[in-house]
């Protein structure tokens, strides 16, 4: 991993939100390794970032979602508790998730006293729903897929035998493959539809969209925009998710992707964006084929770590432009990284192992009894059950040696977590290891801070 010297003079401070991300890891490492004093907060304990010797103070607020007074008033709380004495130092409020959004609102509660680079709410508004966003990519002839917008159930019921299947259904509001499932059958797209409407008490013009799906693998296109003007942008392929077919990408690659960078640059230019964005798109890959824009992210993203790892270290880029209100020219780059997310990537992995070919039962079998185990009786006992399985499921060559060469993948990975010099940050795993060893399930609420169906611990 990349590791820049470590400064020993204060370069400024930043207040970053959602240290539970392996992204806000991944951003409190770039700016403390460059003299930044880094204040993180979360509304979970045993954060990741909360454990970085890169976090020099740690805080707590409500959830952004259920309780948005009370986490205004507490960041602005310690917003005022950390603001630096000398007026010249730079002192940045970076959030990460989607509080982003609810800062942004407010931004003016929070300006007087430090620099608050996100965009504007309306210019959030206009691309994170997926519904206003489809509407605005096809009015401006943006490559997208072809999108369907109810505008209530008696709409749905009317055009739902007309959709082209498989399909997407969609929350309008939502990241990190939360709320988003694929259907393949009318029947699946009906039912699906209501489901989300009912689970998430959707009023009418909150109805899911639902987006043809297009073949092709994921690509995001990471960007900085300078009040409507492009600054910075680099690309990743997803090369696993997981959940698969509908999860966040966890394991990547960077590539170079100026077709799809010109798209995100049209759009977002339009706009007059200023600051971060990921932009996702399907591509097939071939020189005809033509890329489809998915949706844009309008926030830090999952694969920072990417990004940063490449020579595009948006963290700091973006303290600078806050700060200088200019960046450097990005110069050192590197397109032969990977990297993945600890625990999900290998997850993913199994997950297509577990998909290929026959064999299947014997470790569906083995992974509902470890599942069991797990819940109700013997850890010990769980694993074994699940790796007799997996000894069962390999004893095919071929499918051994599939199974070889996706393992093999993970070699030379850059981890989002692991680091010779902040070995303590590491200990932000626990959690959700802890949860997946109770519940026999990865709780992506608490990685993702989204929410979804099938999604509520017990």
């Amino acid at each position: 991993m990349s590791e820049q010297t470590e400064s020993k003079t204060s370069a400024g401070r930043a207040i970053i939100t959602f240290s539970r991300g392996w992204q806000t890891l991944v951003a409190t490492r770039s700016l403390g390794r460059r003299g930044v004093e880094v204040i993180t907060g979360d509304e979970y304990a045993m954060t990741a970032a909360s454990f970085s010797r890169y976090s020099i103070a740690e805080f707590r607020y409500p959830n952004p979602t259920a309780e948005p007074e009370a986490f205004l008033d507490a960041l602005e709380k310690v917003v005022l508790e950390h603001k630096p004495e000398d007026e010249t130092t730079p002192y940045v409020l970076m959030p990460i998730h989607k509080e982003t959004y609810l800062i942004a609102r407010h931004r003016e509660r929070f300006e007087p006293h430090i620099r608050v680079p996100v965009p504007q709410i309306e210019h959030i508004g206009q691309v994170h729903n997926k519904g206003t966003l489809a509407a605005y990519a096809m009015d401006r002839g943006l490559p997208t897929p072809k999108t369907w917008l109810p505008e209530d159930m008696a709409h749905f019921e009317s055009i739902a035998s007309q959709i082209e299947l498989p399909a997407f259904v969609k929350l309008r509001e939502s990241a990190s493959g939360v709320g988003i499932r694929k259907v393949k059958t009318l029947d699946e797209l009906k039912s699906t539809f209501k489901e989300f409407v009912e689970y998430f008490k959707l009023k009418e013009k909150d109805y899911p969209i639902i987006q043809q799906g297009v073949g092709g693998d994921d690509y995001c296109v990471t960007t900085l925009f300078d009040h409507g003007k492009l600054v910075a942008a680099m690309t990743y392929r997803g090369l696993r998710a997981f959940p698969a077919e509908r999860g966040a990408t966890v394991m990547r690659e960077t590539v170079e992707a100026p077709e799809m960078e010109k798209v995100a640059a049209e759009l977002m230019e339009s706009i007059g964006w200023h600051g971060v964005a990921e932009l996702d798109f399907r591509w097939e890959g071939t020189p005809e084929a033509q890329p489809h824009l998915i949706e844009v992210n309008p926030r830090f993203f999952g694969g920072l770590i990417q990004s940063v790892e490449s020579g595009w270290d948006y963290p700091w880029l973006l303290f600078q432009l806050a700060v200088k209100g200019h960046i450097e020219p990005v110069t050192e780059i590197r397109t032969d990284v990977r990297t993945e997310t600890p625990i999900l990537a290998f997850l993913a992995t199994l997950q297509e192992i577990a998909e290929n070919e026959r064999g299947m039962q014997a470790l569906t079998d083995s992974w509902e009894q470890a599942k069991e185990e797990f819940r109700t009786g013997s850890k010990r006992q769980g694993a074994r059950k699940l790796f007799r399985g997996v000894k069962d499921y390999f004893d095919v060559k071929v499918r051994y040696n599939k199974a070889k060469q996706l393992l093999e993948e993970h070699k030379d990975n850059i981890y989002d977590v692991l680091s010779r010099d902040d070995p303590m940050a590491a200990l932000g795993v626990l959690y959700p290891l802890a949860v997946f060893m109770r519940h026999g399930k990865v709780n992506l609420e608490l990685i993702t801070g989204e929410g979804g169906p099938g999604e509520n611990e017990e």
